[in-house]
């Protein structure tokens, strides 16, 4: 008989330090789970003597790559997430992500550390279903040493916006799961689950106007930058030495409904009403708001915000005219380095208190 997959889970906790495996798991709903151990297995170099065959194999190293897909719920577990990708939290008590007061809420707020290239140590686990009718035959695997290389968060103007969750890990171990426990023994409320088409979401460059863009469907991606795991590597182990970030990056791709000219000719001449090409870039700052459906407390719903104080954005592929379609414009944008402040801001507003880091 085949093995569904609908009996897995997939987990995450954050770890107090290297190589000690986190002390609190939460579990999340997933639509895809691909990371697994890969074991780097080849095939030694060509030897003369005996056969034209391969001779003999060996193994290079084991790590843990990959990571899921996910309708991110933002009552609790996800926040784990975002000081895994981001490096540093903070929170305000009684107060949404828009600075108003709403009691007995917390606005998160995820940041860089004041070391901008540290990310923390966490692990994750993902539970094989077994075939048997008591689910006794089920493999646990856990990944023990992981940072998180990638966020990838996909808004659509009418779907659920769904997260990508890329991982680098140093040890893969595994288990029997019926033996995995959770922090939080249900999965989180699906009226949790930001949607696009909620009202008063948004997707603004407030230098350029504080209105909505028209923006279709839209790609925000923080992308951690490992260092070369062949560099990482050191004599006499088959795991990485470390996981290290040499660079960091967010970036904003959009289709935006074209209603009139404006944005197209600020970004290429540097004026509403230019006429000539400007050989600046064009450099303004990012604001995307996210809202669930359902209620965290009162008129509240749970809230996810993303800021950027400085990005440089650009026309991709120019205005195509095509028949029996809209015109469209695709832009793309990448954070910069601002003069000050934070590279990036993820806010997160819920009803759980804190996402204090285990030390």
């Amino acid at each position: 008989m085949a093995v569904t997959a609908q009996a897995g889970v997939f987990s995450w906790g954050p770890q107090a330090d290297k190589g000690t495996v986190a002390a609190t798991f939460y579990q999340h709903r997933a639509g895809n789970i691909d990371l697994a151990p890969i074991s780097d297995d080849r095939l030694g170099p060509p030897e003369v003597g005996g056969l034209p065959t391969p001779t003999f194999p060996y193994r290079a190293g084991v790590m843990a790559v990959g990571g899921a897909t996910l309708y991110p719920r933002l009552e609790n577990t996800f926040g784990w997430l975002l000081e895994g990708v981001s490096g540093a939290w903070s929170v305000t008590t009684n107060q949404d992500v828009l600075d108003n007061t709403v009691t007995s809420f917390y606005h998160h707020e995820f940041t860089f550390a004041t070391n901008a290239g540290y990310v923390p140590w966490m692990s994750f686990r993902k539970l094989i279903p077994g075939s048997n009718a008591g689910g006794t035959d089920q493999l646990g695997e856990t990944f023990i040493d992981c940072k998180v290389i990638g966020l990838a968060l996909a808004l659509s103007s009418e779907d659920p916006i769904s997260a990508r969750i890329d991982v680098l890990g140093r040890t893969p171990q595994f288990s029997d799961g019926t033996a995995f426990t959770y922090s939080n023994t249900e999965f989180e409320s699906y009226e949790s689950i930001p949607v696009g088409c909620v009202l008063n979401g948004y997707l603004q460059v407030p230098g350029f106007s504080t209105t909505e863009l028209p923006v279709t469907a839209a790609n925000v991606t923080i992308a951690n930058q490992p260092l070369d795991v062949r560099q990482e590597k050191v004599y006499g182990s088959p795991y990485l030495e470390d996981v290290t970030i040499i660079g960091r990056q967010l970036t904003v791709d959009m289709v935006v409904k074209w209603t009139d000219p404006q944005l197209y000719l600020d970004i290429l001449t540097g004026s509403t009403t230019g006429t000539a090409w400007s050989p600046s870039p064009w450099v303004e700052d990012l604001d995307i708001l996210a809202l669930s459906t359902g209620l965290a407390t009162g008129t509240t719903p749970w809230q996810l915000r993303i800021e950027a104080a400085e990005v440089m954005y650009q026309v991709v592929g120019g205005i195509r005219l095509a028949a029996n379609n809209a015109v469209m414009m695709r832009i793309q944008g990448t954070a910069i380095a601002p003069s000050s402040g934070n590279y990036y801001t993820i806010h997160l507003g819920n009803e759980h208190t804190a996402y204090t880091w285990p030390t």
